[in-house]
């Protein structure tokens, strides 16, 4: 049976000494240990095999005879061997491409479900900030020490850096449900994650080509919507994003690939793209724009006619790729 303790003890040589002899006089094995330095105490916790039998305040008791102060012991598994470099790791993992919440992963990674406590004596609460100024706060029975506050700040940094917890930039309100066409952003990312689980297999195949696994992970929506060499776009309504699309240089070539959701579609939102996003190529310095599609889109080349473009096609690989020239178009400065 596992148990983490943790105690306060000052911070002299040989006290630790006392504790490892007291665990070993008592059968207690220490499989890990970590030490949280404060002045003039540290909070030392190890995680100790014990007896079956054994409760939490057998367990704390021969702490607090060694000398510890403030002990509370905590019953545990395995998990709590590992090290918390790779469990945090593990937690950014988790928000960034399983999409999970980031108040959920730190209040795994920092137990604050219910425990046996020794002496409990009441919850101590971390507060963080996020980065539109909103608090998260995290309760637990088992005091927070420093070094836990200092790490819960830093994956909430990271989480928030890459575009997760809550953006920098929220979408510009839109009135009378009129599309809007606009760049995209860090803060677009659920939006287009949400598009993209509205559309059918078709669309998505049309689209990408290849079929196209649901939900989006993270890191695949944060890279359409800020791509490395381009822009993105979003046809916005209302509250939602309804179209997508995304220009970048490939070798070269301008091109642009989108998507409109199947009820918007026949609607003039793929028109409505397609001219912004030539407009943006030719402010890039594009002579003529390539958009790219399954060879089984015939919405694309309607768009591209309502758009009013005269265009080129050709078939690569069983995609059409359709070039418009730019010659005659309105550019558009992007930033």
């Amino acid at each position: 049976m596992l148990w983490r303790v943790r105690t306060t003890l000052a911070d002299r040589p040989g006290n630790l000494a006392s504790i490892a002899l007291a665990c070993g006089q008592a059968e207690l094995n220490i499989v890990s240990l970590q030490v949280f330095p404060t002045t003039p105490l540290v909070t030392d916790e190890l995680v100790v095999r014990a007896p079956e039998g054994w409760t939490d305040v057998r367990v704390a008791e021969v702490f607090e005879r060694a000398g510890g102060a403030t002990v509370a012991a905590t019953r545990v598994d395995d998990d709590a061997i590992a090290d918390p470099a790779i469990r945090y790791l593990r937690g950014v993992h988790e928000v960034l491409e399983d999409g999970r919440d980031i108040a959920d992963v730190l209040h795994e990674l920092l137990e604050t479900e219910p425990p046996d406590v020794a002496d409990y004596a009441g919850h101590d609460v971390m507060v963080l900030t996020r980065r539109d100024g909103s608090e998260l706060q995290i309760g637990r029975a088992v005091p927070f020490t420093a070094v836990e506050h200092e790490r819960a700040r830093a994956m909430l940094s990271l989480v928030s850096d890459a575009g997760i917890d809550v953006p920098l930039i929220t979408p510009s309100p839109l009135h009378d449900s009129i599309p809007a066409v606009r760049e995209a952003t860090l803060a677009d990312i659920g939006l287009v994650s949400a598009l993209h689980e509205r559309c059918s297999v078709d669309t998505l195949y049309d689209r990408y080509q290849v079929p196209l696994k649901m939900p989006m992970t993270t890191r695949m929506a944060r890279r359409l919507v800020v791509p490395d060499h381009g822009c993105a776009l979003v046809v916005q309504v209302g509250a939602d994003a309804v179209g997508h699309g995304v220009l970048a240089l490939d070798d070269d070539v301008w091109t642009f690939r989108l998507i409109i959701e199947d009820a918007w579609q026949g609607q003039g939102i793929g028109a409505l793209l397609l001219r912004q996003a030539a407009g943006r190529a030719k402010g890039e310095g594009a002579e003529r724009l390539t958009f790219v599609t399954a060879g089984s889109n015939d919405g694309l080349l309607r768009a591209v006619g309502d758009a009013g473009f005269v265009a080129r096609v050709e078939r690569h690989d069983g995609n059409v790729h359709i070039t418009v020239p730019l010659r005659d178009v309105r550019e558009v400065r992007t930033g």
